[in-house]
């Protein structure tokens, strides 16, 4: 039998210390949940296990969190493992309802149609598309057409929730070397 040249199965490892990070218990307010994104960002950078980018996604009704993500892109070679798809591929199964995605920074185009995809109610964000771009990331276009489509859809969007701690992850992950990975400017 002819072996396969195509994957045919991904599997997904969140660093060992994301994977025991204790979670706060339920209800979680929008502030815990930023923090926790952006605790994760942070940590992410300062264990060197990836980008400077973080999320969590809460379910509204009972107030958990139910998936947290880092940025694994670089680390794994993989272009999707983004912050909040990883969070998002987390918390797969829990999604239905009335869920809020928050992440360390605003959602680059592929994240932001994941939230899409996923039926997520409201997004909040850190530090904004500038901030990322500030620090040398090419976030591309398209956010702003998504976004609005998903606002007359009814989806909620908070930018710039704790925008100095987010913005501060970027800084530092790029003052220290941090390579500015994705599209080329």
């Amino acid at each position: 039998m002819a072996e396969s040249r195509f994957v045919t199965g991904v599997e997904i490892r969140l660093p060992d210390w994301l994977a025991v990070l204790s979670l706060p218990a339920a209800p979680v307010s929008d502030a815990a949940c930023m923090q926790l994104a952006i605790l994760a960002a942070s940590e992410n950078v300062a264990r060197g296990t990836g980008g400077p980018f973080g999320a969590c996604v809460r379910d509204n009704a009972t107030g958990e969190v139910i998936g947290v993500g880092v940025n694994l892109a670089q680390a794994t070679g993989n272009p999707v493992l983004h912050a909040e798809t990883v969070a998002l591929t987390m918390a797969a199964g829990r999604l239905a309802g009335d869920v809020t995605l928050f992440t360390s920074c605003e959602p680059c185009i592929m994240c932001l149609g994941a939230a899409h995809w996923a039926q997520v109610r409201r997004v909040v964000s850190a530090a904004t598309k500038a901030d990322a771009e500030a620090v040398g990331f090419s976030e591309g276009s398209g956010t702003s057409e998504l976004r609005a489509e998903m606002s007359m859809r009814g989806v909620v969007f908070d930018d710039g929730f704790l925008r100095t701690e987010g913005a501060a992850v970027l800084r530092q992950y790029a003052e220290q070397g941090g390579v500015i990975y994705g599209p080329a400017s």
